[in-house]
């Protein structure tokens, strides 16, 4: 009886080593998703009175809305759009007098808003707002 209780617990201990040593534990997939690039839309505002941006996706769709704040310095960043070639819509709005306002190729003088329709600024130098005067 010892010999079967011995011969027994061997080969279950033989059983235990085996499927330890023959295991692979399964690796995890893990999901990535793709993440499109951005370009910081960058204004500069030398003026006492703020501006709201709306910039309208004409190729895609959707829609961004902004405010650039009173006295803002070169380059401050207000938002980010995605880096294509996509064409927009621009609409620049004073929330005071007429102003002098830029964006992209578009200037207007002495004006209390600027409407401009297709723009490709989704590129880090298109991409720029200045209001001054």
């Amino acid at each position: 009886m010892k010999r079967i209780i011995l011969i027994l617990t061997a080969m279950m201990g033989l059983v235990i080593l085996h499927s330890s040593f023959t295991t692979i534990p399964k690796a995890k997939h893990k999901t990535i998703k793709a993440k499109f690039a951005t370009v910081n839309v960058t204004a500069t505002n030398s003026t006492s009175d703020g501006v709201y941006v709306q910039l309208e996706n004409t190729t895609s769709g959707g829609s961004y809305s902004f405010f650039i704040p009173p006295n803002s310095p070169n380059g401050t960043i207000i938002g980010q759009i995605p880096e294509n070639g996509d064409i927009y819509a621009v609409k620049l709005t004073s929330t005071g007098g007429a102003h002098d306002m830029w964006v992209y190729w578009e200037h207007r003088t002495h004006v209390t808003g600027l409407s401009v329709s297709g723009m490709a600024i989704g590129c880090s130098s298109c991409a720029r707002i200045n209001i001054f005067n």
